[in-house]
């Protein structure tokens, strides 16, 4: 089920049969991962990063703006659409978990140390990552990016305009980091955002949840009763103030 601007088809050409167990989706196309680790991917397609079937057996996936990468059943990373700035030259090595966001990536080993690659921009969204710390997930924003460590710590780092790299304390269970804000999830079911407050994207209803995704300027989440409860900007109609039924 998708829901805001279609613009590119990114909400009409939503795969409508099939079960998948992933799905991503970035700035003007959505990828998803079926149940055999099959790659579908629908939207805009102009630098080839949302073909409509790619090729291999994936464990994850991540759609970025011009480019999306997946995690292999071997544990090795592949990406695909847009070059520029080594958006494509994802380390080689055994990995658990991926991001991608505009011109970088990061992914975490499987030792849980932190590799990214791409574009630096100058703000060390590349080469500000961790060097030391075991890590179970990451997330990559515009030009910053943030990783959860194995005692349920939150790190970022990258350009921290607006505090978006100052993440708060505490033990979070799950995370999302997009554009210039990001989210938490707390192992007490609270959600809590950081970053730029534009929109109101970091004003969380009050509730108790079990995952959050950010997106560009609003933020989902999914209610303990399992109701997607959105909020920020809902210019296109992708942050509907009336929760989305099960």
């Amino acid at each position: 089920d998708c829901w805001g601007d279609n613009t590119y088809n990114q909400v009409s050409n939503a795969p409508s049969s099939g079960t998948f167990t992933a799905i991503s989706a970035g700035t003007n196309s959505t990828c998803a991962l079926n149940s055999a680790g099959a790659i579908t991917c629908w939207g805009r397609n102009h630098f080839g990063q949302a073909p409509s079937t790619r090729s291999g057996t994936y464990t994850a996936i991540s759609a970025g703006q011009w480019h999306s990468c997946g995690l292999t059943s071997t544990g090795a990373i592949s990406c695909w659409g847009i070059s520029g700035g080594n958006r494509l030259a994802a380390p080689a090595g055994t990995f658990s978990a991926l991001s991608v966001g505009w011109a970088h990536g990061c992914a975490v080993s499987s030792t849980g140390a932190i590799s990214c690659w791409g574009d630096n921009g100058g703000n060390g969204r590349v080469n500000s990552a961790p060097t030391s710390g075991s890590y179970r997930a990451v997330s990559v924003g515009f030009d910053h990016s943030c990783a959860l460590s194995s005692t349920g710590a939150i790190s970022c780092w990258g350009n921290n305009a607006n505090d978006r790299t100052n993440a708060p304390s505490g033990t979070f269970s799950a995370f999302d980091t997009d554009g210039s804000h990001n989210c938490g999830l707390r192992s007490n079911g609270a959600v809590v955002c950081w970053g730029n407050s534009a929109n109101n994207r970091t004003s969380v209803p009050a509730g108790s949840y079990t995952a959050v995704s950010a997106g560009g300027s609003h933020t989902c989440a999914i209610t303990t009763s399992g109701a997607i409860v959105c909020w920020g900007d809902d210019t296109n109609g992708q942050a509907p103030t009336t929760p989305r039924s099960p």
